[in-house]
């Protein structure tokens, strides 16, 4: 993620729109975790990952949290996860930290929907090397996907790449007319909260985030904080849950613009962003 720009997940990190031809025999996965929340979906997911793997040892979690405290004490072949709000945190930040080369897990491969054009993007610009699509594919598909994985290959589901296409020109115009902090700055006060909190959450002065407000509310085309909510919501800067607001891939969002000093003045934010844009 280039700090000098407005982020444009799509273009950072491009994945194969089909599987390479599989080499042979699949490496092996001794030890795979899954998270999801569901008891009964994550046994069905282990029963097939037994089918492929009949020795290895496979683990499951309901929460991001339980996840972290896997993985700080054991090493992951494989990492089997959905997205969205059950999971009781961030697993975008999760996934991110499952990428580097210092990772316990080596390979990751997500279950998910196409219906949040903003989530899809942060994975592809994390490459995770798999998006598996289950409310279009098969169990055998699935099987499919985790040879592909574990060969080191990508597997993107074609409904997953192409709803992303059909999302990519609206969605993009957003990316392209907000600065990286004017998206941190809409990720926070995007769930109603006023100017104060903001600027203690962020680090920033209260004149900073009134003045970004303003230029949201102007680039944006709306008037009042409820429209902005709104347009928050729907482009998956936030998330309404049982248990509160969740920011999805908020953290790595943030590390984008490196953490505003707050002496830097409002005029600068608007004018140039911490980006420097």
């Amino acid at each position: 993620m280039h700090p000098n720009g407005p982020i444009n997940p799509v273009r950072s990190h491009p994945v194969p729109d089909r599987i390479l031809p599989l080499r042979h025999p699949v490496p092996p996965m001794s030890a795979i975790l899954i998270l999801k929340p569901d008891t009964l979906y994550a046994e069905i997911l282990r029963q097939r990952l037994l089918t492929v793997y009949p020795g290895a040892r496979i683990e499951s979690v309901a929460t991001v949290g339980a996840a972290q405290e896997r993985l700080q004490a054991a090493r992951y072949d494989l990492l089997v996860t959905g997205v969205g709000p059950q999971l009781g945190g961030d697993v975008l930040d999760l996934l991110s930290a499952c990428q580097g080369t210092a990772s316990r897990v080596r390979r990751s491969l997500v279950i998910a929907s196409p219906n949040d054009y903003r989530e899809l993007s942060t994975l592809r610009l994390l490459g995770v090397p798999a998006v598996f699509d289950s409310s279009t594919e098969s169990p055998e598909q699935f099987t499919a996907a985790v040879r592909a994985v574990a060969d080191g290959k990508c597997y993107w589901s074609a409904s997953i790449l192409a709803f992303m296409q059909r999302s990519r020109a609206t969605s993009n115009a957003l990316f392209a007319l907000l600065t990286n902090f004017e998206q941190v700055v809409l990720s926070v006060i995007g769930d109603g909260c006023d100017d104060v909190v903001a600027a203690e959450e962020l680090g920033v002065t209260v004149a900073t985030v009134s003045a970004v407000r303003r230029g949201l509310h102007r680039k944006l085309g709306v008037q009042h904080r409820g429209e902005l909510v709104r347009v928050a919501a729907q482009q998956g800067f936030i998330r309404f849950t049982p248990a509160g607001v969740e920011r999805p891939g908020f953290g790595l969002l943030r590390a984008s613009y490196h953490g505003r000093r707050p002496k830097t003045t409002a005029a600068n934010e608007v004018a140039v962003g911490p980006s420097g844009k």
